[in-house]
């Protein structure tokens, strides 16, 4: 079910107005190979937070994320940036000490099992401030997160969900090499209230003749957020390699 909601992503990308008339489309798909830790509480007890490695065991894994650049030749009008990530990441295991989250309590020494899901889409708009061998992009963007945390040992399930849209700042840098090679980077950053959401793309890009290309890159997505008031805390970081492929014209 997940992967479906790739497809009116990017279905949508071909009823836009400005498409027809753009200077430069990139559509590409990305195999990311990340690693998880982090922690989370859902209580205002600070011995209540759980590790996501030592109480969760949350597993390192491959995950897809699709992302589109559409740029046109028309001053003052935004460039389009769209993007979708798949997250879903398990893990199971016994944990020594109770798990409470969400005002459900797992037992210590009882098996459980975890899902933490934070797919989400991204819609942004940016413009090109440089545009030359070093190419410099500055706008905003929006993460759309439908995602959900559940613990279960079969008998309790404490869960909470993560629906929010979160508001960000977006840059991203570019400098052209020789032979149809690029090194560039991505970076959407918002800060508030001592809470941060990060999500930082580094690649080597190649494009070829033939409108086909390939990149290596590394992708870190990081979330330090903390509510006071409703007494939830996430600190998580998934950060990884990623190789993939795209098609420029």
């Amino acid at each position: 079910m997940k992967k479906l909601i790739f497809i009116p992503l990017f279905s949508f990308l071909f009823t836009l107005p400005n498409l027809a008339s753009a200077e430069l489309v990139i559509i590409g798909a990305g195999s990311w190979d990340y690693e998880v830790s982090g922690k989370i509480r859902d209580s205002g007890t600070i011995t209540d937070e759980i590790d996501l490695d030592s109480d969760l065991f949350l597993k390192d894994d491959t995950e897809t994320f699709l992302l589109a650049y559409i740029e046109h030749p028309v001053p003052l009008l935004p460039n389009i940036r769209l993007s979708s990530t798949s997250l879903d990441i398990t893990g199971s295991g016994t944990a020594t000490v109770a798990l409470t989250y969400n005002g459900n309590t797992i037992n210590a020494n009882v098996a459980a099992s975890t899902q933490m899901n934070l797919d989400h889409t991204e819609i942004g708009l940016y413009w090109n401030v440089l545009d030359n061998v070093v190419g410099l992009d500055l706008g905003i963007n929006a993460k759309l997160f439908d995602g959900k945390v559940s613990i279960t040992d079969g008998t309790t399930t404490a869960s909470d969900v993560f629906d929010e849209t979160v508001p960000m700042l977006y840059a991203g840098l570019q400098f052209e090499l020789p032979y149809g090679f690029q090194i560039a980077g991505d970076i959407s950053y918002l800060s508030f209230d001592g809470s941060s959401f990060t999500d930082t793309l580094i690649r080597l890009r190649y494009t070829t003749d033939y409108l086909l290309g390939v990149e290596v890159g590394y992708r870190s997505f990081d979330i330090d957020f903390e509510d006071t008031t409703a007494n939830e805390y996430v600190d998580i970081d998934i950060s990884g390699t990623y190789i993939g492929v795209h098609l420029a014209f």
